[in-house]
């Protein structure tokens, strides 16, 4: 017996389209709000921007009848090159945006925007590495002594109590779970508004992270206080687009350009794991 199937149907069954789409996975970006800012200097002009140091002055002994001694230190400057142009560039052709039910344009705007905060997020990051003050072991769970270790050395150097951030890998909060410092009443659950918070350890504003910089199985975990690293961006991420009309489309590029510097070495730590 001849049936009337969905093979012999197709052409009367319609294919749906959601208007829904699945967005890649994005990281959490959270360093840039984080560390020390240098902005409005580079929005001024130049490529370089020096940023000059301020040394202490000692109390000395005053010795009867005898004059006082003037201190003058020999001051330096730490220069933040802005040498970092970033770029994510799309071209949608007008047919495929006219007969799209998405929109296009916006869609891969927000993921060209995404793109260029990433990889700042990420040139941040980086600077974990020269840190020169370690603790912790690659491929090693994390544990209560290279995080009191890791403190401590903050303390040492004199760095601010304020503004100081541990900021870890994923796979480091599956470690911190299994120490008590990190479930007891010592940590308080961050506030979800804040992008990537996971609370408070030993008092210091915790956060995770995949843009740390990870190698096989050694990752570069971060503790440090606001000023050990810099960020002078001297144009904030912008859009533009422009139509093609030999290739009838849309041309979108976001760009920016901006520096990252490591400022106070020893108001950083490189974390291990």
């Amino acid at each position: 017996m001849a049936n009337i199937t969905t093979t012999t149907a197709a052409a009367f069954i319609p294919e749906i389209w959601s208007k829904e789409v699945i967005s890649a996975v994005e990281s959490n970006l959270v360093l840039a709000p984080l560390v020390w800012r240098f902005d409005a200097e580079a929005k001024k002009y130049g490529d370089t921007i020096h940023v000059p140091s301020l040394s202490n002055l000692v109390a000395n002994d005053k010795v009867a009848n005898l004059p006082t001694s003037p201190q003058a230190p020999t001051e330096t400057n730490t220069d933040i090159l802005l040498d970092k142009h970033k770029e994510t560039t799309f071209f949608v052709e007008d047919i495929a945006e006219t007969q799209s039910m998405q929109d296009q344009m916006g869609l891969y705007t927000k993921k060209a925007g995404y793109a260029i905060a990433k990889a700042i997020d990420t040139d941040l990051a980086a600077l974990a590495a020269s840190f020169s003050q370690t603790y912790g072991t690659y491929n090693t769970a994390i544990t209560t002594d290279v995080l009191l270790d890791s403190i401590e050395a903050l303390d040492e150097a004199e760095a601010p109590a304020d503004s100081r951030y541990f900021v870890f890998r994923p796979d480091v909060k599956r470690d911190l779970l299994d120490l008590a410092a990190y479930t007891s009443s010592d940590y308080v659950n961050g506030s979800p508004v804040v992008t990537g918070s996971i609370g408070d350890l030993y008092g210091v504003s915790t956060f995770m992270s995949t843009n740390i910089y990870k190698t096989g199985t050694s990752t570069n975990n971060m503790l440090f206080q606001k000023d050990a690293i810099a960020l002078a961006m001297q144009t904030s991420p912008r859009t533009q687009s422009a139509y093609d009309l030999e290739y009838l489309g849309n041309r979108v590029t976001v760009d920016t350009v901006y520096g990252v510097l490591e400022m106070r070495d020893t108001f950083g730590v490189l974390i291990k794991t």
